[in-house]
């Protein structure tokens, strides 16, 4: 059988799984072609199935169309298929976000949206990858674990331009639970941020939950809106019920504060 033969009929399989996927996340809900809504980019073909960066661009963003408020990502052939959920809050400037992700093997990666209106748009990107899950713990797990929680924040451009959005870059092993330690040659448990929050002041930027499908030390760019006010906040959780927070004040210079899983700012 040829590669291009076989290829085929791989997406043909993959749709037909997919069916059942859809059913169970969205019941019959009526899902229209986003191609107009939202952008997804991902690499036809990863570098590094462990560290599959993937862009969504919200279309609608500074447009009379109603806005985007929740967004569903599936990678339907990862052990959890439904990836990670975002609804945005009124501090949002839009629905764009950009992250890294696992793809354990040859799938379609799908972005669904939903409108204030109540319509779910969808696009899908075929990526080719594999063993993204159960790609080896890095050498230091006890280092990575002592700086779990650790945040960074920083200002990135925007295709070159004067345009920038703001990244949160978390320390995390996120681990998977299909992953073997390569020290101990065991297969370490899950442990991996499954919650972020998000908030300029007092209003919501976006909540979203997750799996273990985002890469180690997970990495998540958002757009802020220009008139909110007040310090950003982030608040991650993960599964095995450590919380981390950290406050950038809005002054410009201003010194972060942090507050660890033990408590200590």
């Amino acid at each position: 059988m040829s590669t291009a033969v076989a290829d085929v009929q791989r997406r043909d399989q993959d749709e037909a799984a997919w069916k059942s996927l859809r059913a169970e996340y969205f019941g019959d809900r009526a899902i229209a072609d986003g191609q107009d809504v939202v952008t997804l980019d991902a690499p036809y073909r990863a570098e590094d199935p462990a560290v599959v960066p993937i862009t969504i661009t919200d279309h609608r963003a500074g447009t009379e169309a109603s806005p985007i408020q929740k967004l569903w990502l599936v990678i339907d052939n990862n052990p959890v298929p439904m990836s990670a959920a975002f609804e945005f809050g009124p501090a949002a400037r839009s629905a764009t976000l950009a992250l890294r992700v696992r793809v354990n093997s040859y799938t379609y990666i799908r972005v669904l949206a939903e409108s204030s209106d109540g319509q779910l748009y969808m696009v899908k990107r075929y990526v080719k990858a594999s063993g993204g899950c159960s790609a080896p713990i890095g050498r230091d797990l006890d280092a990575a674990r002592n700086n779990m929680g650790q945040m960074r924040l920083r200002r990135v451009r925007v295709d070159g331009s004067d345009e920038t959005r703001s990244q949160l870059m978390i320390r995390h092993p996120n681990i998977t639970g299909l992953q073997m330690d390569q020290l101990t040659r065991l297969v370490e448990p899950p442990h991996f941020v499954d919650a972020i929050t998000l908030r300029k002041g007092d209003v919501l930027v976006l909540d979203s939950t997750m799996t273990f499908s985002l890469s180690a030390n997970p990495s998540l760019q958002f757009d802020v809106a220009r008139d909110a006010a007040g310090d950003l906040g982030a608040q991650v959780h993960d599964n095995k019920g450590n919380e981390f927070r950290q406050t950038w004040p809005a002054e410009p210079g201003a010194a972060p504060t942090q507050t660890t899983a033990d408590g200590k700012t």
